[in-house]
C-alpha cells in the first residue's frame, strides 16, 4: 500500500508534523484528507458515488447501500463508505438530509476523515447533468471493478495452488468465477438494471 493502512496510518504523518501517542488525532495535511491518485479512474468513480450518496443519496439509494466497504481501493474512500453505512446508510439521507450529514460526521473516526466527508458533501459533481442515469453509472462502475477484482483474486489462487487444488475446492472456485463473470457481463449488458 501507499504508506499506510488508510485514514490515520503512517501516511498522515509523513509531513513532518510532530507525532503524539497513538490516540491523538491527525490533523490533515490536505483538504482531501490521505493522498489519492485522482487520476485513477477506480478513485473518481468511487469519489463521484461517495458525493451522490452524501448530497443526492435518493439517486443512489437502496442499491448503494449493499455496497461494502471492500469494493473502495483508496482506503479514505473505504472509510468514508463506512461511515456512512454507521449513519444508517444512504437510505437514511431520504429524510432531513442535514441530519444525515452529521450521522455520517459523528460515525467518522478521526478529524482526516470527517475532513474528506465534509469536502465530499459539497464538492461540485464532474457530470453536467446528475440524475438516475449518471447514478446507476457510477453505481455500475464501481461494482464491476469490484467483480473484476474479485475475479480476478480467486483465478490467481487457483494458479499459484496449481495441481494442489482438491477437487471439491476447484469446483466451488471455478463456479464462484463463473458465477461473477456473468453477473459482470450483465452489469455491462444491463447497466444498473442489474443491480
Amino acid at each position: 500500500p501507499r504508506g499506510g493502512r488508510g485514514p490515520g496510518g503512517p501516511q498522515d504523518r509523513r509531513g513532518g508534523a510532530p507525532q503524539h501517542s497513538a490516540q491523538a488525532v491527525q490533523a490533515p495535511t490536505a483538504p482531501s484528507g490521505p493522498a489519492l491518485n485522482l487520476r485513477s479512474p477506480a478513485h473518481r468513480t468511487e469519489r463521484e458515488l461517495l458525493k451522490l450518496a452524501l448530497q443526492k443519496p435518493a439517486l443512489v439509494s437502496p442499491a448503494f447501500d449493499a455496497y461494502g466497504a471492500d469494493e473502495f481501493t483508496a482506503p479514505p474512500y473505504a472509510a468514508v463508505r463506512q461511515c456512512i453505512a454507521e449513519a444508517g446508510g444512504a437510505e437514511r439521507g431520504l429524510g432531513d438530509n442535514r441530519e444525515y450529514l452529521v450521522a455520517v460526521m459523528d460515525a467518522a473516526p478521526n478529524n482526516t476523515v470527517r475532513s474528506l466527508v465534509t469536502e465530499l458533501a459539497v464538492e461540485v459533481f464532474m457530470g453536467r447533468t446528475i440524475d438516475e442515469t449518471y447514478a446507476g453509472m457510477q453505481l455500475v462502475h464501481v461494482r464491476l471493478r469490484a467483480v473484476d477484482r474479485r475475479i480476478n483474486e480467486v483465478q490467481g489462487s487457483l494458479a499459484r495452488l496449481g495441481s494442489n487444488v482438491a477437487p471439491d475446492d476447484l469446483a466451488a472456485a471455478q463456479n464462484e468465477v463463473w458465477v461473477l463473470q456473468q453477473y459482470a457481463q450483465s452489469l455491462r449488458a444491463k447497466g444498473a438494471d442489474a443491480l
